[in-house]
């Protein structure tokens, strides 16, 4: 799902934990009201790839390094 990059930045400064990629490409988020939430960052636009569960299981696909206690 596409998500205007202020939003997603908004995301990102609300965020109680983010981590990236060694590119600056992916980042994993914990958002205290919307929860764990992957997206990739564009030029334009952030993409929401995943949440929940669901994106602390792909963050290491995209070398995005997960919290020692999730």
């Amino acid at each position: 799902m596409r998500t205007d990059l202020a939003e997603f930045w908004r995301i990102v400064e609300e965020a109680s934990w983010v981590r990236t990629d060694p590119t600056g490409q992916y980042y994993l988020v914990r958002h205290p009201e919307l929860g764990w939430r992957l997206y990739q960052r564009g030029i334009e636009a952030a993409f929401f790839l995943a949440e929940g569960k669901e994106a602390l299981f792909l963050a290491p696909e995209f070398r995005v390094p997960l919290p020692e206690v999730a």
